[in-house]
């Protein structure tokens, strides 16, 4: 990846989609592939589908859940809001620096 080398960059990175498989992460940079401690410096999140079995390793990561129905599909917006409303949080408790301020508004 272009970020590969660049540890600055990566340092700015805010929020990670995950699939709930730890090895997305195998040949990320130090810091960044152990999923406990990606998910400990980002707002780590997991969409999956409604009734279907979640994987295994969610259980041990600091993600937030949003699924989606396959009947429902009007309801996809609820879970990107909880992602958009979990990501701005997230800024404003750990990570100000990257919210506008107010004198740039």
């Amino acid at each position: 990846s272009k970020l590969a080398g660049n540890p600055k960059e990566w340092e700015r990175i805010v929020a990670v989609i995950s699939l709930g498989a730890s090895w997305q992460y195998k040949d990320w940079p130090r810091g960044y592939s152990a999923p406990v401690d990606l998910f400990g410096r980002t707002h780590g999140f997991y969409i999956g589908l409604e009734k279907e079995k979640e994987p295994a390793d969610l259980s041990k990561w600091a993600v937030k859940k949003g699924f989606l129905s396959r009947d429902k599909r009007g309801l996809d917006s609820v879970c990107y809001a909880n992602f958009w409303d979990g990501l701005e949080d997230r800024l404003v408790t750990k990570r100000p620096e990257f919210l506008p301020r107010k004198d740039e508004l």
